[in-house]
């Protein structure tokens, strides 16, 4: 029956399988990964030209599909090539889903995200589990062409030639079941990052909102390490306040498997090659199998030999990637020679002075009804901004402070560490979070830094005992006899000199602009400091201290005894909240 059914071969539709829909989907996700190493400005476009080939590979196979016009096979070959771009899109984003991202290192800088770029990841990560589990659940009777090719259609996973309709269903289905489970947990995790990035393709400033108000806590950690072999014994401590939580990339099991690494000591080399070798080698294996699976299954029709609309459209918007990639080669030839070194300085937003509201409450009210009705403490708490400011690295590394309320002279007093190049530029933007609470337009002014054009060449200033009676010219800001005299953000941003004399630290008042001009008496205080060494400092917290909130304790053991000798290391972190006046900022 298998002879007379299946004796021409397994159909294939070639505008599904055909080469030109392979090899486009093989270039766009090798660029993609090219330039997200040497220019990652280029790489949306390579990025965009490689998902819309692959989200009308998933719609049309789908459709296809519900109309029994493609094979098993087609349907297999599918689910293979669909996992480069899964695979190049991990690549780009496993830094945005790593640790430095989370939330709970409160000095770390994470990722400007675009709602587009998670939408799209979701969109077609969702696809393709539906895709592949409808494959596997209607195999038995799936697609085009009698039952008999069906049951000839060979799966092959790893080089071994397993029945499609047998040993190879039943692994597609626990292996694509275990992921797409993994998948709905996730996304019921990051439901809350769904709502932003749909809410952030209309609406202003909800990407930057953090996901719930901060809670006025302060974190005190004891790690605690024990290496068996050599009876070493190391003990550290810290005191830090935990960071603000914000949207998070939806991390896929490709995004995990590429970001495993931890992101400190050791892992900075798997950062810089290991990522791309890892990559390389899955994506290998998927063209590969890919590749295997139509040469190894007996065709109807030879589909290299055939070439129509559906195979040349796709290789048409492999141009887009071709294009970024030399276009990116011509820019760094046109611009000259540029610094590509990096030098890690410690930032710090003392605060800001003069700030207020673009749109209150009480705006419609005039002067004699709210006389009448509020005292004049009330009105100004109500005309007082609650500001909190985001900081901006070359518009991909982003810093949000916490947001004090109701005052328009705030004292953050934040400070971070962050690599900078020579052409590093800095925006400083002030939010009203009261505004944004509102969904009124919520930015109150901004600032540009560029962070080493302001620090003195070549020099360092007096040492904090020094009498220095005269501004620095390089860095235009008062005197330091001044600044011991003077209160307020500014001051304490000066103040941050204390016990660095072996370094360089400039602390310049910079005005705010908005709409294209400066607004007057704003500023924001903003200080570069080349002393890196111990962590950054912790910002003043109100003192009253209200007790314990949680303790956390993670242990961590890895122990083998062999041969009389005790190999492995045993690691204790323990985490007190204790929690300091009121609950919110």
């Amino acid at each position: 029956m298998s002879e007379v059914g299946c004796a021409a071969g397994i159909p294939v539709n070639v505008d599904i399988s055909g080469t030109g829909v392979r090899v486009s989907l093989y270039l766009q996700s090798i660029l993609t990964v090219i330039l997200v190493r040497i220019s990652p400005e280029d790489a949306p476009g390579a990025y965009w030209s490689m998902t819309a080939t692959a989200l009308g590979l998933i719609i049309s196979s789908l459709v296809t599909a519900l109309l029994r016009d493609i094979s098993l096979l087609d349907a297999i070959v599918v689910t293979y090539v669909l996992i480069l771009p899964i695979v190049a899109s991990a690549f780009g984003v496993a830094h945005l889903a790593s640790k430095q991202s989370n939330g709970f290192n409160p000095t770390a800088l994470r990722r400007a995200q675009s709602p587009l770029l998670i939408l799209a990841n979701w969109l077609r990560s969702a696809l393709t589990y539906a895709f592949a589990l409808f494959v596997w659940v209607k195999a038995p009777g799936f697609g085009s062409g009698p039952p008999e090719c069906d049951q000839e259609t060979r799966f092959i996973f790893f080089g071994a030639s397993l029945p499609a309709l047998g040993s190879g269903r039943i692994l597609n289905l626990v292996g694509w079941g275990i992921l797409t489970l993994l998948f709905v947990w996730r996304t019921y995790q990051g439901k809350w990052t769904l709502g932003a990035a749909l809410q952030g393709l209309f609406l202003e400033d909800v990407m930057i909102k953090p996901k719930e108000p901060p809670k006025n806590d302060i974190n005190m950690e004891r790690y605690a390490k024990y290496t068996y072999h050599t009876g070493e014994y190391e003990y550290r401590e810290r005191v830090y306040r935990p960071g603000q939580v914000f949207h998070e990339m939806l991390q896929g099991m490709m995004n995990q498997i590429l970001g495993l690494a931890s992101y400190r000591g050791q892992g900075r080399w798997y950062r810089k090659y290991g990522q791309l070798i890892l990559a390389t080698l899955i994506s290998a294996w998927a063209i590969a199998m890919t590749e295997l699976e139509l040469s190894r299954n007996r065709l109807e029709e030879d589909i290299d030999r055939q070439w129509g609309f559906g195979q040349i459209l796709p290789l048409l918007l492999t141009i887009s990637p071709l294009f970024s990639l030399w276009e990116a080669v011509l820019k760094k030839r046109a611009r000259g020679p540029v610094e590509k070194s990096k030098r890690k300085l410690r930032l710090c937003i003392a605060g800001a002075t003069g700030l207020k509201r673009g749109r209150t409450e009480i705006d419609q009210y005039t002067p004699e009804q709210l006389q009448d009705t509020m005292t004049e403490e009330n009105i100004e708490t109500i005309r007082c901004p609650s500001p909190f400011a985001v900081l901006t690295i070359d518009g991909t590394h982003i810093y949000n402070t916490f947001y004090e309320e109701h005052t328009r002279n705030p004292e953050w007093k934040e400070s971070f560490d962050a690599e900078v190049s020579d052409t590093s530029t800095i925006v400083v933007r002030i939010f009203d979070m009261k505004a944004m609470n509102q969904g009124w337009p919520a930015l109150i002014g901004y600032t540009t830094i560029s962070p080493f054009s302001i620090l003195p060449p070549g020099r360092k200033p007096p040492a904090p005992e020094a009498d220095s009676t005269s501004a620095d010219p390089q860095t235009e800001g008062p005197t330091e006899e001044s600044s011991s005299q003077a209160s307020g953000p500014a001051a304490e941003a000066r103040r941050l000199r204390d016990g660095t004399s072996d370094s360089t630290v400039v602390v310049q008042q910079f005005p705010l602009v908005l709409d294209r001009e400066v607004v007057p008496g704003t500023s924001v205080v903003f200080s570069v400091s080349t002393d890196i060494s111990g962590p950054p400092p912790l910002p003043k917290i109100p003192a009253r201290y209200l007790g314990v909130r949680k303790t956390n304790i993670k242990t961590q053991v890895g122990f083998v005894k062999w041969r009389g000798r005790e190999v492995g290391r045993r690691e204790v972190t323990v985490t007190e909240t204790h929690r300091l006046d009121n609950d919110e900022v």
